[in-house]
């Protein structure tokens, strides 16, 4: 699969990478500073050096590829608004590259899936998260609304275990989920979405077995 990746650098977005190459396949990534990419990772990849809100790069980076993952993350800062000016800079990317399949990694407990949460991650959202939670659910209403092959990827609780495998996805959990699972099973699943269109239009709440 030729795939690109944004976020690479990040701590989700870095296992994304790291299994992707795994798995063979032939990967571009846009990140602003390629020198936190790992050298055997560049060495690996096409880096291409750019702004992920910015469409003309993202668009750069899609060019050819069969589907893109969207790893970015707010980081540290809990006023970001990063998922919302991505969102709007890769819609329109990669409608004018072709780039049809698209996964975006969300956050169980933004916007409506706030009533799936369990006690918490809704707290966490609530108290701390707010307004990165905001920005995710208009993030999540531009993808939806767009003519994409989207998946939103809904973990509860990220943490930097293994890659188990051990985890199942669903769209309306029957349960309060307030499961932790590791960045490195998400990216698994990240992954086999990328590569078919099972979970195209579907969000995918995340629960570990």
């Amino acid at each position: 699969m030729r795939l690109t990746i944004l976020g690479a650098t990040g701590p989700t977005g870095q296992q994304v990478l790291d299994q992707a190459l795994a798995a063979g396949h032939d990967v571009t990534v846009l990140v602003r500073t390629p020198d936190r990419l790992p050298q055997s990772a560049r060495d690996r990849v096409t880096v291409l050096t750019g702004d992920a809100t910015l469409t003309s790069d993202v668009r750069q980076a899609l060019t050819g590829s069969d589907a893109v993952i969207s790893a970015l993350g707010s980081g540290s800062d809990l006023k970001s608004d990063i998922a919302s000016r991505a969102a709007r800079a890769l819609i329109p990317a990669a409608e004018l590259s072709g780039t049809k399949r698209v996964v975006v990694l969300s956050a169980l407990g933004s916007g409506t899936t706030a009533t799936h949460a369990g006690a918490v991650p809704r707290l966490f959202g609530k108290l701390l998260m707010g307004t990165v939670f905001a920005d995710k659910a208009v993030a999540d209403d531009l993808v939806r609304s767009s003519g994409l092959g989207w998946t939103l990827v809904r973990p509860a609780i990220l943490t930097n275990g293994p890659h188990t495998g051990s985890y199942s996805a669903v769209e309306v959990p029957q349960r309060k989920v307030g499961d932790r699972i590791s960045r490195a099973d998400v990216a698994d699943f990240m992954l086999r979405a990328a590569s078919d269109d099972v979970w195209s239009h579907r969000d995918a709440v995340l629960l570990t077995h």
